[in-house]
C-alpha cells in the first residue's frame, strides 16, 4: 500500500487517508497538496481542518455522501466538488474514495483526488456546442452510424429504424449481416479502404437487408475518424427504397457534423442562416462568420427561373421535405452542381421552426458522366463522332429533313490503301494519317454538317440542307482534291486518296440504316471502278431481290443466333408527368449490316410468317423483363405489345399469351396488347370475341394507327378497349394543320365520350405536347421523351426518385 501511494505522490493524483469512527481524521496527505497552497503536515496535525477547505456551498454535499457512503455496501464513492485554495481561489476536483479495511464500526479509507477544473470550466461552452448539434439531429432524417472492426460501434435511431431494429439490437452487430450477400464485398472493401487511408471519403450505394428479410437500397457516405483512440469509419446513410422520408429525432454527437463531408446549413423561418457545418465553408467558399445571418440566396447560380424554387418551396410546406439536383454558386463565382435535401423542423405544435438543408457537391460525378458521355460517342483517336452520335444525328437529321423537305446526302469514305501504309511505317504514323485526315474533312465541310470516323480508315459524312444534288458533287470533288495533296509524317511523303459513295434522302432510303447501307454500297463500288473517285447509290431490281432472299435467309436464322433485341420507349401521362408505362419494340443486330429497324425486316417477316416466331420472343421477353423489373422493386408499368394482323388470325393466340403469363408469372393486368385498326377491321366479329376473352383475363387492350384504318364507331364501341393511339401522321403537323387538328380534336372528345384513354404517338416537340395537353389527350409517346432504349436504359424511368426534369414542370 506504501509503495502504490508512493507512486502516486509524483502524480497529479493527491491521496488522502481517511480514519472514521465517531469523527473522521486523516492519517496521511500526499505531498503534491502544496498545488492548493497547504502542506501535509497542517492537515495530519489539524492546524488546518480539510473541512475548511472544502468549499462552504458544498460542504454538506459533501459531508451527506460521505455519511451514506459510510452506512452502505458500497467499496466506493465518486463525487465532484470544490476546493479553496490558501490564496482564496476556487478549484474543482474529482474524488474517488475507497474502503480499504472495516473494524467493527471504524473504518479506514482512502481519498484521491484531480483536480478538473480546467475541463469544468470548458464544458458549458461545449455543452452549448453540443446542444447546438443535437438540435440539428433531431431535424435530420439521415440514418447515423460509426463502424469499428467490423462492427457497429454506435447507430443512431433513425439507422436502427431504417433497417427495422431497435436501437440497442444494432449495437455491436456484425455489418454482413444488415448488408446483401451480393454486395458485401463492395461495402467491406469500401470500409476498408477508408480505415487503410486509401481514400478520404466514400458515397455509395448498396442493397441492404432489414430484419423482416426485406431488402432495402442504401446511399451511404461515410469517411474515416478516430474512435476512443482507434480507427473507424463514421458516416450517413438514407434509404432511397422509398420516395419520402419520415422526419425522425436524430441523436448524435458534434464529431459528425464536423466529419461528414456533406455541408449542412440551418435556417429560422425568415430564411437567416443560424449555423454551418465546415464541410459548407469548405463546399461553398464562405466561411462560417461570413454566412451566418445572411439568407442562403448568396448561393443562388441564376440557373433555374422562378418557377423551379416555387416548386420546391411548394413541395417543402406540403410534404415538409425537398431533394433533387440544384446548380448553385461558390464565392469565388463558380457554379457548381449538388445534390440538396431540405427539410422542415418543426415543434410539438407542428409548426414550422427551422429548416435544415443537407447538400453535397457532385462536380466530380458530373464532370465524370460527362467525360463517360463524351467518350461513349467520340472516336479516342481523331476526336470525331463515332457510329453512335453519328447515328443521333443522322436521326434528328431526318427528322428536321422530313418537316422542312430539304434534302440530306451521306458520304462514306474509304482511304485508298491504307493498309498498306499502316504496315509499312507502323501504327504510329497511321495514326497521324488519320488524324491530318479527320482535319482536312472537317475542314471541306461547313460548320453544321457532320464528320465521324467509323472505325479503322473509314469515315462518314452529314450534309445537311442541300438544295441539289450537284452541290453535293461539289463536295465530293472538293474532298478528293484536298485529299491530292502529300501528307508528310516523319520525312515521309504520303499520297492518299479516298473512295466516296454517296446516298441521298429522301430518294434513296427514308431512315438512317437504309442511307448508311446504300451510301456503303456506293463507296464499294468506287473501289471497284479504281478507287479515288464518288458514285451515287443507283439500285438495281436485280440486286433488290438477292437482297431480299439473303435477308429471308438471315431472318430465319436470326432468333436461333439471338440477334434480336428488344427495345423499350416510355409512355408519358399528362396529367402526372410519370412515366407510366412503355411499348416493347423488336431490333435486329444484324451480324454484317448492324443494328435494323423494323421497318427493314418486319414486313418480310410478315409476308414469310416469320413474324410468329418473332411476335412470340418479343412477348415472352417483354413479360419476363416486366416481371424482372417488378422483382427488382421498381415500379410497376404496363408493357405494351403489338400483335401483327399474321399473330392476331392464329388460333391458339389465347392459349400462347395465358402461358407466356402463367410461365413468367406476370400480372395480366401488366401486359396491354396493341392490335393495328386495319387488323381490326379485317373480321370484326372474331376481333370482337378475341378481344373479349383477352379482356376477362384482365390484359389491357389497345388499338394501335388509328384514324388509318376507317373503323366504324358501332365497332369501337363493342370492342373492350382500354387505349386508343393517334397515328403519328396526325400529330406530325397537329399545330399548323387545321385539318389535322380537327382530326385529333374529334377522336379525343370521342375516345373519352367512350371512356377510353388516348395515347398520341410521334411526339417530337414541346409545342404538340402542349397542345395535346391544352386539349386534354392523357398520354404521350414520342421521341421527345425518349427513342425506343434498352431495358437496362429504360430502368432509369422506374427509379421511385426517378423524375423527368425536362418535363414535369410542363405537365406537371
Amino acid at each position: 500500500m506504501g509503495e502504490r501511494i508512493g507512486d502516486l505522490d509524483k502524480g497529479p493524483i493527491t491521496v488522502l487517508k481517511w480514519r472514521s469512527g465517531e469523527t473522521m481524521a486523516i492519517s496521511y496527505v500526499s505531498p503534491n497538496i502544496i498545488q492548493y497552497g497547504y502542506t501535509a503536515e497542517d492537515l495530519v496535525q489539524e492546524k488546518i481542518r480539510f473541512s475548511s477547505i472544502v468549499h462552504p456551498d458544498d460542504f454538506e454535499s459533501v459531508q451527506k455522501n460521505r455519511l451514506q457512503f459510510m452506512l452502505s455496501d458500497q467499496t466506493y464513492l465518486q463525487q465532484e466538488y470544490r476546493i479553496q485554495t490558501a490564496s482564496g481561489q476556487v478549484r474543482w476536483v474529482h474524488s474517488l474514495s475507497v474502503i480499504r479495511e472495516k473494524n467493527n464500526s471504524v473504518y479506514y479509507w482512502e481519498e484521491y483526488l484531480v483536480d478538473i477544473t480546467e475541463r469544468t470550466n470548458m464544458e458549458s461552452p461545449v455543452k452549448e456546442t453540443e446542444e447546438m448539434y443535437r438540435s440539428i439531429v433531431e431535424g435530420t432524417f439521415v440514418g447515423i452510424y460509426i463502424i469499428q472492426n467490423g462492427l457497429f460501434a454506435y447507430v443512431n435511431g433513425q439507422m436502427a429504424e431504417i433497417f427495422g431494429y431497435k436501437q440497442e439490437e444494432m449495437l455491436f452487430k456484425a455489418v454482413r449481416e444488415i448488408v446483401l450477400p451480393e454486395d458485401y464485398e463492395l461495402v467491406a472493401e469500401n470500409i476498408r479502404r477508408r480505415i487503410e487511408g486509401e481514400i478520404e471519403s466514400i458515397q455509395y450505394q448498396f442493397r441492404g437487408v432489414k430484419k423482416d428479410k426485406t431488402v432495402i437500397y442504401i446511399k451511404v457516405l461515410g469517411s474515416k475518424i478516430l474512435y476512443k483512440g482507434s480507427p473507424a469509419v463514421i458516416g450517413t446513410l438514407i434509404d432511397i427504397t422509398e420516395s419520402k422520408r419520415n422526419d425522425e429525432q436524430l441523436r448524435m454527437a458534434a464529431k459528425v457534423f464536423e466529419s461528414t463531408i456533406e455541408g449542412v446549413v440551418v435556417t429560422d423561418v425568415e430564411g437567416k442562416i443560424q449555423w454551418v457545418n465546415p464541410a459548407f465553408s469548405k463546399i461553398t467558399g464562405y466561411s462560417k462568420e461570413e454566412a451566418l445571418g445572411k439568407n442562403p440566396r448568396i448561393l443562388k447560380s441564376e440557373r433555374h427561373d422562378d418557377e423551379f424554387y416555387r416548386d420546391m418551396w411548394r413541395d417543402i410546406k406540403i410534404t415538409g421535405q425537398w431533394q433533387g439536383e440544384i446548380w448553385n454558386r461558390r464565392k469565388n463565382g463558380e457554379t457548381y452542381p449538388e445534390w440538396l435535401t431540405i427539410s422542415a423542423i418543426r415543434d410539438e405544435e407542428g409548426k414550422t421552426v427551422q429548416y435544415v438543408s443537407v447538400f453535397n457537391d457532385i462536380t466530380e460525378r458530373f464532370q465524370r458522366e460527362e467525360r463517360i458521355k463524351y467518350q461513349a460517342y467520340h472516336d479516342a483517336l481523331t476526336g470525331l463522332p463515332n457510329r453512335s452520335l453519328l447515328r443521333d444525328r443522322l436521326s434528328m437529321a431526318l427528322t428536321h429533313a422530313h418537316r422542312s423537305g430539304k434534302m440530306i446526302a451521306i458520304m462514306m469514305l474509304d482511304l485508298d490503301r491504307f493498309k498498306r501504309i499502316n504496315d509499312t511505317l507502323g501504327h504510329p504514323v497511321g495514326d497521324t494519317l488519320l488524324q491530318m485526315v479527320a482535319k482536312r474533312l472537317t475542314n471541306s465541310i461547313r460548320n453544321g454538317d457532320t464528320v465521324s470516323r467509323l472505325g479503322g480508315d473509314e469515315f462518314a459524312i452529314i450534309l445537311e440542307d442541300i438544295g441539289s444534288v450537284e452541290n453535293v458533287i461539289k463536295v465530293a470533288q472538293k474532298i478528293l482534291r484536298r485529299m491530292e495533296t502529300p501528307v508528310q509524317i516523319k520525312s515521309h511523303d504520303l499520297h492518299i486518296s479516298t473512295s466516296i459513295g454517296i446516298s441521298l434522302y429522301p430518294t434513296d432510303g427514308q431512315d438512317a440504316d437504309s442511307l448508311l447501307k446504300f451510301a456503303d454500297t456506293a463507296m464499294y463500288q468506287a473501289k471497284q471502278e479504281g478507287r479515288n473517285q464518288y458514285r451515287l447509290y443507283t439500285p438495281k431490281m436485280n440486286d433488290k431481290a438477292l437482297q431480299r432472299l439473303t435477308m429471308e435467309n438471315e431472318l430465319r436464322k436470326a432468333l436461333e443466333r439471338e440477334e434480336f433485341l428488344v427495345y423499350y420507349q416510355p409512355k408519358l401521362d399528362l396529367c402526372s408527368g410519370k412515366v407510366i408505362g412503355a411499348e416493347a419494340l423488336v431490333r435486329w443486330q444484324h451480324p454484317r449490316l448492324g443494328f435494323l429497324s423494323p421497318s427493314e425486316f418486319i414486313p418480310l417477316a410478315e409476308e414469310t410468317g416469320l413474324i410468329k416466331p418473332i411476335g412470340d420472343f418479343v412477348l415472352w421477353a417483354a413479360c419476363k423483363q416486366n416481371k424482372d423489373w417488378q422483382d427488382k422493386g421498381l415500379k410497376g408499368i404496363c408493357i405494351s405489345v403489338n400483335l401483327s394482323a399474321v399473330q392476331f388470325q392464329q388460333k391458339n393466340l389465347l392459349q400462347k399469351v395465358t402461358h407466356c403469363l402463367t410461365e413468367v408469372g406476370l400480372n395480366p393486368a401488366y401486359l396491354e396488347l396493341e392490335i393495328t385498326e386495319s387488323s381490326a377491321i379485317q373480321n370484326p366479329q372474331m376481333t370482337i370475341k378475341t378481344l373479349k376473352e383477352f379482356k376477362k383475363l384482365g390484359i389491357q387492350l389497345s388499338i394501335d394507327d388509328f384514324g388509318t384504318g376507317y373503323s366504324s364507331l358501332g365497332l369501337l364501341n363493342q370492342l373492350p378497349l382500354d387505349t386508343l393511339k393517334i397515328d403519328k401522321s396526325f400529330i406530325r403537323d397537329i399545330t399548323s394543320d387545321k385539318d389535322s387538328q380537327a382530326i385529333v380534336s374529334a377522336i379525343i372528345a370521342m375516345s373519352h365520350n367512350l371512356g377510353i384513354k388516348l395515347v398520341a404517338e410521334g411526339v417530337e416537340t414541346k409545342d404538340q405536347m402542349f397542345y395535346l395537353k391544352e386539349h386534354h389527350c392523357d398520354q404521350i409517346q414520342g421521341y421527345l421523351i425518349s427513342p425506343p432504349i434498352a431495358a437496362e436504359q429504360f430502368e432509369k424511368f422506374l427509379q421511385p426518385d426517378y423524375h423527368i426534369m425536362t418535363y414535369t414542370w410542363t405537365v406537371g
